[in-house]
């Protein structure tokens, strides 16, 4: 029987692997098979029969082994081919992208180019792989003639995986400082309502630890204080989900023993938020580049969403968010997030571990 080179097997597929996230290459059938040709060149060949057991099981096991050479080798076969490629359609992939791009907005509506391109490109490239197309012209046919695929492009766009009281410290200033002090505003003004906004909200933990604590907190004013928190997310599927307030254990992480006693009901495998909580959250779905903000808040919540915007839109949310806040509101970041343009003088730090700031005067 024919002996095969199982590492040409296995170059080939990591190259398939490597070139979905490149937008920068050819990927032309020739431009390929003189990456793989390059590849071979450079490291010593491995052959097998499938006589000598089964081929996939084989691949497997050198691809385990052999996985850095290989890798390596096609590193340098890209960047050696694409010195002199066959076809230039560098600027044909930047037009094809930018389709995508054009019609995604007219079909749903989310207009994506102020987000990073490097981002986006990443994530796309996963539904990309799903499908099996190699290019954004074959995924954009995939769009148009799939509409299904929308809810699966946008579950990998937009940022939708949290937990319950996610990093702790943050949780613990809200509880102890900033809710207390809000409270203590509230009965100085003779105010009876405390508005919060989520944004960015993805699966609702967010928005229903925020109930959680304020709930706790407001237990002991009686009948003189009510919370209502505003939470969106551009996701609708997120929106949907979140409403229900059903969760798997493992967001659950953090929850104390108390808390998931009092303010959850076991429900088979998952667990269920209780009523009480669930009333004080409302959702919505909205577009934080295109939406109107929600306005007269007490404290607005974005954490984690900033890293995927390019400064300018950063700057422009921020402002935004601004706007949003009542004099002396508060406003929470994502702990690698930070403060930029103009809104660095109308925010104090009042936590800077915590990335919480404090809106200190009117813009003028």
């Amino acid at each position: 029987m024919k002996a095969r080179n199982v590492m040409e097997d296995i170059a080939k597929k990591y190259l398939d692997e490597i070139l979905i996230t490149r937008f920068d290459v050819c990927k032309c059938a020739q431009c390929r098979e003189d990456m793989i040709a390059y590849t071979l060149s450079r490291i010593p060949p491995r052959y097998v029969t499938t006589e000598s057991g089964t081929l996939q099981t084989i691949m497997e096991q050198q691809k385990v082994e052999h996985a850095s050479e290989v890798l390596k080798e096609l590193v340098n076969a890209i960047k050696v081919v694409s010195q002199n490629p066959h076809r230039k359609i560098v600027d044909d992939e930047n037009k094809a992208y930018e389709m995508l791009m054009r019609q995604i907005k007219l079909d749903r509506g989310v207009d994506f180019s102020q987000y990073r391109d490097r981002v986006l490109k990443r994530r796309i490239a996963l539904r990309m792989r799903a499908c099996n197309v190699n290019s954004y012209s074959e995924y954009l046919q995939v769009l148009i003639h799939n509409s299904a695929e929308y809810e699966e492009l946008f579950e990998v766009l937009t940022i939708n995986v949290s937990s319950f009281f996610r990093d702790q410290q943050v949780w613990d200033a809200l509880k102890t400082r900033i809710f207390p002090g809000i409270i203590e505003q509230k009965k100085q003004k003779d105010y009876k309502k405390i508005h919060i906004w989520s944004a960015g909200c993805a699966g609702g933990e967010e928005p229903y630890s925020l109930a959680i604590l304020l709930y706790e907190l407001l237990e002991r004013e009686g009948d003189e204080m009510k919370a209502e928190i505003t939470a969106t997310d551009i996701d609708k599927e997120s929106i949907r989900d979140a409403e229900k307030g059903l969760y798997d254990r493992g967001v659950l992480k953090n929850v104390s023993s108390y808390y998931l006693k009092r303010f959850f009901i076991p429900i088979k495998d998952k667990y269920l938020v209780a009523p009480q909580i669930k009333s004080l959250v409302k959702f919505k779905q909205h577009d934080l580049i295109q939406g109107i903000p929600i306005a007269g808040v007490d404290l607005v919540i974005c954490r984690n969403v900033f890293i995927y915007f390019n400064r300018s839109l950063q700057e422009h949310l921020i402002m935004k968010f601004y706007n949003a806040l009542v004099l002396s509101g508060y406003f929470v970041m994502g702990n690698s997030e930070n403060m930029l343009g103009e809104a660095r003088q109308l925010f104090s730090v009042v936590d800077g571990d915590c990335r919480i700031f404090q809106k200190i005067k009117i813009a003028t």
